[in-house]
């Protein structure tokens, strides 16, 4: 998990195009994702690099879209309050024993 991260997410930006893998690099460098995303990105892109030909780059392309998405979630303004939500929904499970 890398430095560039807070806890949970601190302020929401205006949305990026997100098309490009300069994109993606840009938002991830100014913590527009989950911890451990930026470098996860990397890991990932490499992998899918690794395992694509010239003609099907279909593994790069998801990695593209699973952290465009990623990125989304965690900027959009109704996160904190969905996350929340979840956490006492969860809290409130255990309370009453229905785990």
């Amino acid at each position: 998990m890398g430095a560039q991260h807070d806890e949970t997410p601190s302020g929401h930006h205006s949305p990026l195009p997100l098309r490009t893998i300069g994109d993606i690099r840009a938002a991830l460098r100014e913590g527009r994702g989950f911890p451990g995303d930026r470098e996860d990105f990397e890991a990932d892109l490499t992998r899918a690099l690794e395992a694509s030909t010239e003609t099907d780059l279909t593994a790069v392309a998801a990695v593209i879209v699973d952290y465009r998405g990623r990125i989304r979630v965690y900027s959009d303004p109704g996160f904190d309050d969905a996350l929340q939500e979840g956490l006492a929904l969860i809290a409130k499970i255990k309370k009453d024993g229905h785990a």
